[in-house]
């Protein structure tokens, strides 16, 4: 019997002593407002890429985040707010490492609401779910005058979203496009339609994808095969 009510009395002593280390921990990291990444592969660890554009702000940048805390829980709804939480811990890095330069402000985009309206002011948009209803989640950038939205975060797009919100922040505090010069053998920014091809059926090419998603950040400029000197205000 005596060694029952021991085992029993060590057995609660046990759990009593584990949950007075978790609360312990949370009440550390919550002081310290730091989140340890336990993912594989460090899904939620910002790039040293992300915090150098982060360390440089000097003028604080907003992130208007939209997402619709329906009341109507469906598979969609569920694996949509589950996305979003994970878009929220994400942006909770980006204002840490910003130190002051990052705010970030949250709205339920409910419909016919003002929340709705700013939405589709910052250029986020609704996206139809199956029932019929309209479901918010995307954000909007902006600093000053200059503003960026992606409409809406796709989570089969989660891999890219941290390249997409640093990409948003540095367009946003960019004065003027950085100029970037291609040399290259292969016609990478397309070709032009040669009047006796376009009679054989023959039309131009397009510039490539690497071109156009270039251009979307800097100044793209040909450089000639035959250049043996880059002139001032070209990059390579």
């Amino acid at each position: 019997m005596k060694k029952t009510i021991e085992t029993i009395l060590y057995s609660t002593a046990g759990v009593a002593a584990m949950a007075a280390i978790l609360i312990g921990l949370n009440v550390i990291t919550g002081v310290l407002k730091t989140r340890v990444d336990l993912t594989k592969e460090k899904a939620y660890t910002l790039s040293p890429g992300t915090r150098a554009i982060l360390n440089k702000l000097d003028t604080p940048v907003k992130v208007r985040f939209y997402c619709t805390q329906s009341e109507n829980s469906t598979p969609e709804t569920v694996f949509l707010k589950g996305y979003a939480k994970r878009v929220e811990d994400l942006l909770a890095e980006y204002k840490q490492a910003a130190k002051g330069k990052l705010i970030v402000e949250k709205y339920d985009a409910q419909p016919d609401s003002d929340a709705e309206d700013s939405a589709r002011l910052d250029g986020v948009e609704g996206q139809q779910l199956s029932n019929g209803d309209k479901f918010y989640l995307g954000l909007a950038v902006s600093q000053v005058d200059e503003k960026q939205a992606i409409p809406f975060l796709a989570p089969n797009e989660e891999r890219l979203l941290e390249y997409k919100l640093s990409r948003a922040i540095t367009r946003v505090q960019a004065n003027e496009k950085a100029v970037v010069g291609i040399m290259s053998p292969l016609p990478v920014f397309g070709a032009p339609s040669n009047p006796m091809m376009a009679r054989m059926g023959q039309q131009g090419s397009e510039p490539w994808a690497l071109v156009t998603e270039l251009k979307n950040d800097f100044t793209v400029k040909q450089i000639g095969m035959d250049v043996d000197k880059i002139e001032d205000g070209s990059k390579c």
